[in-house]
């Protein structure tokens, strides 16, 4: 699998790292009773930052995709079809493979866990990524993020126009009115909580697009770093600050095993939990001591790979196609030119995850 030349690099290798940071952690820490304290468990004990560079990266590549587009308020309707139709496939695959596992775990003999009876409401809910709203139970806890995701879309493809503004005074405003949405309400189960990354992805673009200088983006930078911090602590702060500095400062080659987990991040994501996660479990009926967990985590991260790469090549591919054959309407020819015309290219929308 080979990079194309639309991509930007480090975009690729950043969701690459993401997606096996909270592979790693979930093996790692999923099951309080898998491993014991010590350097193999604390190996993983940060991966879950790998969800908060995954929200920087969505403030990044979404608006730094709509610019390259010639993106206007007037396509908020295509834009979300795009998103829908770019994301959805995957997900409900994993979803149907999240069921079929549930129940088929359940029957298995010897099965230690609880009953798997997900309601009809529960499952319908999936379809809306609605269930926090309603107080139902994600049926992969990896979900949740892509609640944030849905909700990040619905704001930026209305933002947008004021977050790629020429004006600075138009994109402070912006900036202001989330920091005060991030501020008011904290509650992390909602967007609200993670603006300040997805602001700092959004500076990123913004030095990207050539909007800003790299003066002004390393002031935003603290800023929003800064705010991060308050919201979220030094932790979350950090990886959001690393991670837009990248996006916008770092242009290198990048290894294709890199390129290739950040082509499969969105399945990888997606699988990881109902596949990788039932190796570990199984595991703990038979391997009790650490070279046999080694292999155990071992064949649960070539598993959740090897389906991520089939969930990839024969269903999210296909619909990245699919949402990449419907264009925005044209615009006038006295529209002004795009200003990351010298820049290079990013695929249209690409997934987040």
């Amino acid at each position: 699998m080979t990079s194309s030349p639309h991509r930007l690099p480090v975009l690729d290798a950043l969701r690459g790292i993401a997606a096996l940071a909270v592979c790693w952690y979930h093996f790692t820490h999923g099951s309080e009773t898998f491993l014991p304290g010590g350097l193999l468990k604390s190996s993983g004990s940060f991966g879950w930052l790998g969800v908060e560079m995954f929200f920087v990266i969505s403030g990044f590549i979404i608006p730094y995709a709509l610019h390259r587009s010639s993106y206007q308020t007037a396509d908020y309707g295509r834009f979300i079809l795009k998103r829908i139709i770019r994301l959805d496939p995957p997900y409900l695959v994993g979803l149907l493979i999240v069921i079929v596992l549930g129940y088929t775990s359940a029957a298995t003999p010897g099965y230690r866990g609880g009953p798997f009876e997900p309601s009809f409401t529960q499952v319908v809910l999936h379809l809306g990524y609605a269930n926090v709203f309603f107080g139902y139970p994600w049926l992969n806890p990896a979900y949740w993020t892509l609640a944030i995701e849905l909700q990040y879309y619905l704001l930026v493809g209305l933002l947008f126009s004021a977050v790629a503004h020429r004006a600075l005074w138009v994109r402070a405003s912006a900036f202001a009115s989330m920091a005060c949405l991030a501020l008011l309400f904290p509650a992390d189960q909602y967007l609200c909580h993670w603006l300040f990354l997805f602001m700092l992805g959004m500076a990123a673009f913004q030095l990207r697009a050539g909007i800003i200088e790299r003066t002004q983006f390393l002031g935003w930078i603290i800023l929003l770093g800064v705010g991060a911090w308050h919201v979220g602590g030094p932790a979350i702060a950090i990886t959001g600050i690393v991670t837009a500095l990248l996006l916008g400062l770092l242009d290198a080659h990048v290894k294709p095993p890199l390129l290739f987990f950040g082509h499969i991040s969105y399945s990888l994501y997606l699988l990881h939990v109902p596949v990788g996660g039932r190796v570990i479990n199984l595991s703990l009926h038979f391997l009790h001591h650490t070279p046999g967990k080694i292999v155990a985590l071992a064949l649960a991260m070539s598993v959740s790979i090897a389906s991520a790469w089939l969930l990839y090549r024969y269903v999210e591919l296909p619909a990245q196609q699919w949402s990449s054959s419907i264009r925005y309407r044209k615009k006038s020819s006295t529209a002004p030119a795009n200003a990351l015309s010298q820049q290079p290219s990013a695929p249209a929308e690409t997934a987040p995850l």
